[in-house]
């Protein structure tokens, strides 16, 4: 007798969100051995593969700021490039505890049996009504159930913005400034994970740690699928 599992895949085959190929698994073998992973050292504020560990590198000197630390899976590269857009606009949010497992192997040494609260950069209401779900939210509870740590919303978008990456640097910076308010008193006193797709300026991850800050968070340490080189010039 075939189970409810096994009809479902043989009805609707998986495909891989890297490929596309018919995998019957989210990610296929080779495109989960081809992940573009940061498994050296790295910048510890932004997340900057380097050469060796540095407290902050040349890269974010001078413009990260309010953010302790970052936590970066991989370089935005294929496969994960294609895997993270169909995560966001594929109606792939099934992906999210897959991926939130994987990037929380990445964050767990750095957490040192400490208990932060998890919560991500939110959407803003009219984006998430048409999309349907808040990518960044699904992915921030795939971290959280994997390392057993509470998730919350800790964040609201105050206001609707342009998205980020049709913008210059002093577009992206100016574009999410003021737009991000702490909700629920929860921060204060707290250590925060804050989660999202993507670091790539990092203008849209410091707007929401200076909220959570304000808040009286007093470590806020991001939590990312990918740390994109390319836009971060």
């Amino acid at each position: 007798m075939i189970n409810y599992g096994t009809a479902m895949e043989l009805l609707f085959p998986t495909r891989c969100a890297g490929c596309g190929e018919y995998a019957g698994r989210p990610l296929c073998p080779a495109c989960n051995a081809s992940m573009p992973l940061i498994g050296g050292p790295a910048c510890i504020r932004c997340g900057t593969p380097y050469p060796h560990e540095v407290e902050e590198c040349q890269v974010c000197r001078d413009r990260i700021k309010h953010l302790d630390a970052t936590v970066a899976l991989a370089v935005y590269e294929e496969p994960l490039r294609s895997v993270i857009h169909k995560l966001k606009y594929d109606n792939g949010w099934r992906l999210a505890p897959l991926l939130g497992a994987m990037v929380a192997v990445r964050l767990a040494p750095r957490l040192a049996g400490k208990q932060p609260l998890v919560t991500f950069v939110p959407m803003h209401r009219r984006k998430r009504r048409t999309r349907g779900y808040d990518h960044a939210e699904k992915l921030a509870r795939g971290v959280g159930q994997a390392l057993g740590l509470a998730v919350v919303t800790l964040l609201e978008r105050t206001r609707y913005t342009q998205a980020q990456s049709a913008l210059c640097h002093d577009g992206r910076r100016s574009n999410v400034e003021g737009a991000f308010r702490a909700v629920n008193g929860e921060a204060q006193g707290r250590e925060v994970v804050l989660v999202d797709d993507v670091f790539t300026t990092g203008y849209t991850l410091c707007a929401c740690a200076r909220a959570l800050k304000a808040a009286g968070a007093v470590k806020v340490t991001a939590c990312v699928l990918a740390r994109d080189m390319l836009g971060a010039a």
